[in-house]
Parts: C-alpha cells; sequence; structure tokens
C-alpha cells in the first residue's frame, strides 16, 4: 500500500511539466532549450531527476506553482482565437534566470 498523500493540483501541474520537461532535453536538450525557455545547466538538471526526485521535490513544494503563466496571458484569453497563434510567438521571452544570474544568489 503507498502512504504517500495524492497529489493536489497544482503539485499535479508541477509534476507533469517537471517529467515533460525531463523526458524532452533527454531527447533533445537543444530543442527543450527553445521549447521551454530554460538553459541547457537548468534542462540538464531536470533531465537527471529520477521519477522518485520529481515526486520528491513537488510533494515538498506542496501548493507553490514552480511554472508561472505568461505575464500576457489576459491578453492571449481575450484575443480572438485566430490572432493567439500570432500573439504568442511575437512575445519575446528571455530564458528563465539561473540562480547565479539573480540578485543575493
Amino acid at each position: 500500500m503507498n502512504d504517500t498523500a495524492p497529489l493536489n493540483d497544482v503539485q499535479t501541474l508541477n509534476f507533469t511539466i517537471l517529467s515533460l520537461m525531463r523526458d524532452a532535453a533527454r531527447s533533445d536538450l537543444a530543442s527543450a532549450c527553445c521549447r521551454f525557455g530554460l538553459s541547457p545547466m537548468q534542462l540538464r538538471a531536470i533531465s537527471d531527476l529520477t521519477p522518485a526526485d520529481v515526486i520528491e521535490i513537488v510533494a515538498s513544494t506542496g501548493n507553490v506553482l514552480l511554472f508561472a503563466p505568461r505575464d500576457d496571458i489576459d491578453s492571449l484569453l481575450a484575443a480572438p482565437r485566430t490572432v493567439i497563434p500570432i500573439l504568442a510567438s511575437a512575445r519575446v521571452r528571455g530564458p528563465a534566470r539561473h540562480r547565479a544570474d539573480q540578485p543575493g544568489a
């Protein structure tokens, strides 16, 4: 019998995203960097995670979303459906900052 508590909705989303990123990085690191906006170093760290590591990280973050929605999500949701692909691709997205790039790190 499994003694772990079921994942809540935020944990399920974190688990899904980390698992997809891990698998994509293992398959094609360069493509995963472009798709997810993470650095090669960040995706290598994710690709090295075991399924147990992913569960442990997800469980320890609780109700905290690891990957926040885009800052322009309201504009995309309000836009005509035929325009959304253009708006989504036109936004310049920088890579996620590596911890060493963050102030105070």
